[in-house]
């Protein structure tokens, strides 16, 4: 039913033309990457590591009454060695597919170039004053983390990401009902195969039920899910006390294997200003209930952890971190965003600065540099492929500028 929904949305729009409205983005970004002589890069033969892209978004949605659609269809063109060393990692990778359907299509130009066409958004919805009911590839986010999101385990963003402008699409089936107080209820059904090209799998699935409520002077929100196999239950709440904002989390991962491994956060926030600047600022501790020390190789990874790092629910290997960061409007088309993520463990950290420039109405350039700091063994400086290798896998310094239209 899913893909049949996604797929049809192409005729459905051609045929209701005059009850859609499409817009574009369009973008063009540089990055660059230097891995240091240790590096898995550097033994490869990939140092420095650069790529050049453009792509086009172009989103439409429409519908009339209580029904709706929406779909987007993103065009990607990369070029440098970033593309030839990804198709490498690719040729290597077991990760089980991340959705129900494989709706995107690469050809390779070269060595170095590809060209990617994506079907990331294409749902029919049915909404009413109460209810809502949306078939098809779509995104949704739950949790309450600023920079981690152990509670949104459908396809969160990574920690260290920059543009979170557009979470990427996934098959599903997602319902909510509103009471008249306010709270709701939500239900998800996200269908995934274990292997691409084969059938609906529970233990590759997701089945979910989040209810969310105001208690007072506190929001609170408690999901229960069944996760590829695992049973999670996250209570999450948010608040106000003394002018800050403060936020906290704590997901219970009960896996199949019998093992109980809780993750949680606990986050504060506040805004300010610094002369003429206005800014806010964070700080948020992250334990990473399926982490490990830094000193344990690659290769050497809890089983648990590999698995839930194969399907991008956790991105460090290590237990303990804390992440503090901000905004900073330098003037009202000037805004600086400083960044810390740091490995409580070993202290080794990545740094990052990114700067957003508004150029017109519909235009931006954004620029980002990130460094880590730490040595080779640390979460940070790089986690060793095997013990013993003398190769780590780590951040490495980069920088990175993208120019953003929209029409």
């Amino acid at each position: 039913m899913i893909r049949a929904t996604s797929l049809s949305l192409v005729a459905l729009l051609a045929a209701s033309a005059s009850y859609a409205d499409t817009r574009y983005k369009t973008e063009f970004g540089f990055s660059y990457s230097n891995p240091d002589a240790t590096s898995y890069e550097a033994f490869l033969g990939y140092a420095p590591v650069t790529s050049v892209s453009s792509g086009a978004r172009i989103m439409t949605n429409g519908g009339e009454g209580d029904v709706r659609f929406e779909y987007h269809v993103n065009f990607a063109y990369s070029e440098g060695n970033a593309v030839s060393l990804l198709k490498l990692q690719e040729a290597g990778s077991t990760a089980p597919p991340a959705t129900l359907f494989n709706l995107t299509n690469r050809s390779d130009v070269g060595t170095n170039g590809r060209l990617t066409t994506n079907l990331d958004r294409a749902w029919l919805s049915f909404t009413t004053d109460q209810t809502v009911l949306r078939v098809g590839r779509q995104a949704i986010t739950w949790g309450q983390g600023t920079v981690f999101h152990p509670g949104d385990f459908v396809a969160p963003f990574s920690p260290s990401a920059i543009d979170t402008s557009f979470k990427p699409g996934v098959d599903m089936v997602y319902g909510q009902y509103l009471f008249d107080s306010g709270a709701d209820i939500q239900a998800i059904y996200v269908p995934r195969p274990e292997t691409v090209g084969g059938g609906i799998s529970r233990d590759a699935s997701t089945l979910a039920l989040r209810g969310s409520a105001s208690l007072g002077m506190v929001d609170a929100a408690f999901t229960l899910a069944e996760d590829r196999g695992d049973q999670v239950t996250a209570l999450g709440l948010s608040g106000s006390l003394a002018g800050l904002g403060l936020k906290a989390e704590i997901v219970d991962w009960a896996l199949a294997s019998g093992t109980v491994e809780p993750s949680w956060l606990v986050s504060v926030m506040n805004f300010g200003s610094l002369g003429d600047w206005n800014t806010t600022y964070f700080a948020e501790y992250y334990r990473n209930g399926f982490g490990t020390t830094s000193s344990t190789a690659l290769d050497a990874l809890p089983a648990p952890l590999l698995k839930r790092m194969s399907t991008g629910q956790v991105f460090y290997a290590g237990s303990d971190f804390l992440a503090l960061g901000g905004s900073i409007g330098l003037t009202p088309d000037l805004g600086l965003t400083p960044s810390a993520i740091i490995s409580l463990e070993d202290r080794s950290a990545i740094l990052g600065v990114a700067a957003n420039v508004t150029i017109g109405d519909n235009a931006n350039l954004s620029f980002s540099v990130f460094k880590p700091v730490g040595d080779d063994g640390t979460e940070f400086g790089g986690r060793e492929t095997s013990s013993g290798s003398g190769v780590y896998v780590g951040a490495s310094p980069s920088i990175s500028f993208t120019a953003t239209q929209y029409f």
